[in-house]
């Protein structure tokens, strides 16, 4: 997530992940794009830590974003800077996968420092969460980072 108006576009987004997943030995694919002219405003992608045909259980999907996108953008009661958020990157299911979504959104993060990690509960992650974390436990991204060491 990044504050509104401050987002990145998509298809920046898209690009710096197809080179995260070359750089973290990760598959990657990418389908499900839409455009308004020439302006990539959504598309859908794929991430695996092993080849999609021998373990589909192994694969995060992501829904990427371009700002503005209206039903991508948020506030949270429990956050006291009064921020609105825009969710330009948006997982689905990743259950028994907490380590992939660790790994890669460590590597997004670290390209984009100022965004977060929001993982449905009332706190973020940032990069120096998931640099100080101990990636190997799989309950990570279910204990608030001010509390995970």
């Amino acid at each position: 997530m990044f504050k509104r108006e401050e987002s990145i576009p998509a298809i920046d987004i898209l690009m710096r992940i197809n080179k995260i997943c070359k750089k973290e030995k990760l598959y990657f694919d990418c389908d499900e794009k839409a455009f308004i002219g020439e302006k990539l405003i959504y598309t859908r992608i794929y991430v695996s830590d092993v080849p999609f045909r021998e373990n589909y259980s192994r694969t995060l999907c992501f829904s990427i974003y371009d700002e503005p996108y209206e039903s991508q953008v948020v506030s949270f009661e429990w956050d006291d800077t009064n921020h609105e958020y825009f969710k330009a990157v948006v997982s689905d299911d990743f259950y028994d996968n907490e380590d992939l979504l660790f790994r890669f959104f460590r590597a997004i993060l670290r390209i984009y420092p100022k965004s977060k990690l929001w993982v449905e509960d009332e706190w973020f992650y940032t990069f120096e969460d998931l640099e100080t974390t101990d990636m190997d436990n799989y309950n990570w991204c279910y204990k608030d980072p001010r509390y995970n060491g």
